[in-house]
């Protein structure tokens, strides 16, 4: 029985508690609004302003997503302290209307809550709201109704694609005048006079060489000319983009001897390394050279001459 009135002397105290706290809370509760005639799409704003006792209360409102005949364009607000620093709950609610007529805000919920105690609903004034139309300027003076003006339209579609075509046409000249520069054009010569001219440009790099008028890479470069100007002029092709070893299994089809094939394989790669500065030869390699891709020159003409 003694626990059965200790429970009613406390819910009796907690009601208690609960009435005061509230009741001060409620009349905390303020709202205002910046005007109540606007124009249609005009911008209307609503504050709820709630005074709380201490930082243990909160305030938690219901803001539709929609209200009939009006539209919510800002909502937001949180608990802060006015200029005495007391501490306030404050929400501001922007909305409008576009549709004219009398219409009523509709009041809205919210819950003041506690820490340790049970929450309070409450309910805001509904707000009368008239939306209407700009009044018509009965003293202004008559304007003349002016006609349509005529808007000029550009399709540029065919614009785009005019200047597509003339982008490619251009594109496809400045290609054909770089292959057409650029195009090796092989004349066809007698092939005595290029074994003639290879043995008279290999006398000269000897020369060259005994002088030591050439630096090692611009020698074995020339060296190695000579021998793709040879054998192009010879069977007719162009050689000078050739690389060694393509040079190397072109030679192969004139049955040149294994000692002369691996003679011109060793000059060819001796040039490689130099041109690359990966090695410095000497004056007898220089010569080795040069008397290896003769005689390899000179079995091709032996070759060809018999093939003819």
């Amino acid at each position: 029985m003694r626990k059965f009135y200790k429970h009613i002397v406390k819910l009796l105290s907690t009601a208690a508690i609960l009435i005061v706290c509230f009741s001060s809370s409620a009349q905390g509760i303020r709202s205002s609004v910046d005007k109540n005639t606007i124009l249609i799409g005009e911008r209307i704003t609503y504050t709820l302003t709630v005074d709380l006792p201490s930082p243990e209360y909160t305030v938690s409102i219901n803001i539709p997503d929609s209200i009939p005949h009006f539209e919510i364009l800002e909502k937001n607000g949180g608990n802060g302290k006015d200029q005495k620093g007391n501490i306030v709950w404050q929400q501001k609610i922007v909305f409008t209307s576009f549709d004219s007529g009398s219409y009523t805000f509709p009041g809205l919920l919210y819950r003041i809550n506690h820490l340790n105690t049970a929450s309070q609903t409450l309910t805001t004034n509904q707000l009368k709201i008239e939306v209407g139309y700009m009044p018509l300027d009965k003293g202004g003076n008559p304007r003349d109704i002016k006609s349509i003006l005529n808007v000029e339209f550009v399709d540029w579609f065919w614009v785009y694609i005019a200047a597509g075509i003339l982008l490619l046409l251009l594109v496809l000249f400045f290609v054909w005048r770089y292959f057409r520069k650029n195009k090796k054009v092989v004349v066809p010569v007698n092939a005595k006079g290029a074994y003639e001219e290879a043995l008279l440009a290999l006398e000269e790099l000897k020369k060259a060489n005994e002088q030591r008028s050439l630096g090692v890479k611009e020698y074995h470069t020339r060296l190695a000319d000579v021998l793709r100007t040879y054998y192009g002029r010879t069977v007719n092709q162009n050689f000078s983009n050739k690389t060694t070893q393509e040079i190397l299994i072109k030679l192969k089809s004139h049955e040149l001897k294994a000692e002369t094939a691996s003679h011109a394989t060793e000059a060819l790669a001796t040039g490689d390394a130099v041109k690359f500065a990966k090695y410095h030869s000497s004056y007898t390699e220089n010569e080795a050279a040069l008397n290896y891709l003769k005689t390899a020159i000179e079995e091709i003409e032996v070759s060809r001459t018999k093939k003819v």
